[in-house]
């Protein structure tokens, strides 16, 4: 039998708490422990999204950067001898209709900022010939890495697929999230050691809510207060 009361029962069922907690430590399906996954799984979002978007900056300014630089123009995604993927073509596109509808004029860096992050993931991936076109010259907008490109696109493309769960409010308090925290802060120390220093030391939210791990109810057999 569930410990809330009516009220949390009815609370439970509106916000659709029960998704983020750890049945292990319910006493019920609708245990009013659920409430406090529920916060606390919030809590975690906002945290490691505010890490996930420092990443999507630095990527999108060392990307774009190199890119330009190489290619001779702020669009670098229409050089004349560019190859792109239907894929990498249609975020372009996709970002000039949004822009277009909202009545901002298509200048490289509003598009640039309208792509999202699995846009400049997908770039570091193997693409159509990617490796001579895109990673060779954007490289060296990697100071940090000593390493070929596809480990690489493995950390980034795992790190598009968190960012995914955050921003469709999937759970994320199963995974192992101090590995996840670290990973980001890696893959921003490739672009910029100084960003990632500055992101490790303004985290203060993410090790505190890591330490504070919501418990076992109660009311559940052999759990805790």
């Amino acid at each position: 039998m569930s410990c809330a009361t009516a009220d949390e029962l009815a609370l439970i069922r509106m916000i659709d708490a029960e998704r983020y907690a750890d049945p292990q430590a319910l006493c019920a399906p609708y245990c009013r422990q659920t409430l406090i996954w529920s916060d606390w799984e919030t809590d975690v979002s906002k945290a490691m999204y505010e890490m996930l978007r420092t990443l999507e900056n630095v990527l999108r300014c060392a990307i774009s950067a190199r890119l330009s630089a190489h290619y001779g123009r702020d669009d670098w995604w229409d050089a004349p001898r560019l190859r792109l993927t239907y894929g990498t073509v249609s975020k372009i596109e996709e970002a000039e209709e949004k822009l277009t509808r909202a009545g901002v004029p298509l200048t490289p860096t509003a598009i640039q900022r309208e792509v999202s992050l699995g846009f400049w993931v997908s770039l570091v991936g193997r693409g159509d010939d990617y490796e001579t076109q895109l990673w060779r010259p954007m490289k060296a907008g990697f100071p940090g890495y000593r390493g070929r490109r596809e480990p690489l696109y493995r950390r980034l493309n795992h790190l598009r697929l968190l960012r995914n769960k955050v921003a469709h409010q999937d759970r994320i308090g199963g995974r192992d999230l101090p590995a996840d925290r670290q990973s980001v802060l890696m893959a921003i120390g490739y672009v910029s050691e100084a960003v990632a220093r500055r992101v490790e030391a303004a985290d203060t939210a993410m090790p505190l809510l890591l330490a504070n791990r919501p418990g076992v109810c109660a009311h559940r057999e052999g759990g805790g207060s």
